[in-house]
């Protein structure tokens, strides 16, 4: 059973963007999945996978953002930049034996919907304006 359900209401009408958030929910809920399977190696190949895509995904936000010249863009980019050393911490944990997948799971789940209701829609009105809202 899925730990996230996507809602149209997380949206933020620009389609890649979207497209890579229902992603990093399908990671989480695959993280979810193992976890629950207790399948200790298909967490960590899980948890390497939802981190590499979300530094991917992050990256690519934050350029749509210098184009579009967006005020906030180092503020969002401090934002990306404390998760990923959090979620990295939880990982190398991971790595050396130390089941962190509960702790993770609990940050993702109040964290993406937060991050992206609060912050991403933050950016939306300028990204568009700007016409950068394309990849």
């Amino acid at each position: 059973m899925s730990l996230l359900q996507w809602t149209q209401e997380l949206n933020t009408g620009i389609a890649w963007i979207d497209e890579q958030h229902q992603q990093i929910v399908h990671y989480i809920n695959d993280l979810h999945d193992a976890k629950q399977a207790r399948e200790t190696g298909k967490i960590g190949e899980v948890m390497e996978n939802l981190i590499q895509y979300t530094v991917t995904h992050f990256a690519e936000e934050e350029k749509m953002m210098e184009r579009a010249g967006y005020p906030l863009t180092e503020v969002h980019k401090g934002v990306h930049k404390r998760f990923v050393e959090k979620v990295g911490q939880m990982n190398a944990r991971h790595k050396i034996g130390i089941d962190t997948s509960e702790e993770l799971l609990n940050l993702l789940e109040g964290w993406l919907f937060s991050h992206i209701r609060v912050n991403d829609n933050g950016y939306v009105s300028s990204v568009k304006g700007a016409g950068a809202d394309k990849r």
